[in-house]
Order: C-alpha cells, then sequence, then structure tokens
C-alpha cells in the first residue's frame, strides 16, 4: 500500500510541474496605451520575450487584432510613463519614423524591430530563464 501513496504523490507533482511549465508569460508584463496610439509594456524582469508576449496578448485579447497585424519597436527599455520607477518598452502598429529594421531577432533594443501579433503572443509560450 505504501507504494500507491507515493505514487500517487509523485504523479501529484508531476501534474503541477506541467502546468507550471505550461503557464504563460502573461502574467509577468502590463500594457498601457500612451499618446499616439502607442502600448508601453512593463515587464516583471527585462527579457525580449516578456515584452513582446505583453503586447502581443493585449493586441490580439485587448484590442482585438489580426494576428497577421505587425507591431513595432518604437522606443527600447526606458523608464515607464504608466509606472513611474518601472522599464518599459514602447509598441506601434506602425513602423516608427526610423522606419523598420530587417532585423532577425526579437530583440526590443532595436528600433522598428517587428513581430507579427501571433509571433509576439507566441512569445508568452517561450520559457524563461526567470520561469
Amino acid at each position: 500500500m505504501p507504494r500507491v501513496g507515493l505514487y500517487r504523490v509523485a504523479s501529484l507533482a508531476t501534474v503541477l510541474t506541467a502546468t507550471a511549465v505550461m503557464a504563460g508569460n502573461e502574467s509577468r508584463s502590463a500594457a498601457y496605451p500612451v499618446a499616439g496610439g502607442l502600448i508601453e509594456v512593463v515587464a516583471a524582469f527585462s527579457e525580449n520575450a516578456i515584452y513582446w508576449c505583453g503586447v502581443g496578448d493585449h493586441a490580439l485579447t485587448r484590442l482585438g487584432m489580426p494576428g497577421s497585424q505587425r507591431i513595432y519597436v518604437w522606443q527600447g527599455p526606458s523608464p515607464s510613463l504608466a509606472r513611474p520607477g518601472e522599464r518599459a518598452v514602447t509598441f506601434g502598429f506602425a513602423p516608427p519614423p526610423q522606419g523598420s529594421a530587417p532585423a532577425l531577432t526579437n530583440d526590443v533594443g532595436i528600433i522598428g524591430n517587428t513581430l507579427t501579433v501571433s509571433q509576439a503572443k507566441k512569445t508568452c509560450d517561450e520559457r524563461t530563464a526567470s520561469g
């Protein structure tokens, strides 16, 4: 009988671990509309995927934008306007004045870097160093 109890505990631990791994990064960022139709994303920690996740989730679930809509970095990590004392990345749905960047990366430090809403939302599922 003790083996059955041990098996149940091990199974419960496996289920809990699998649930934690499957959880997305949506709760690790917050998106705020700012002037000019831009979106500022404040993240729990500074990692590219967390910022993209925040804007992708906001665009899809709050604004109802299609997955093919492009998102552009307008301002890399800098002081937040919405939450003073924190860092944020500002995104827009049209290229910034500098134009779009031909980068093949999700680096939020590159002004004009772009992903689609679907690509940005997919970063919510990426495993992070802190998660």
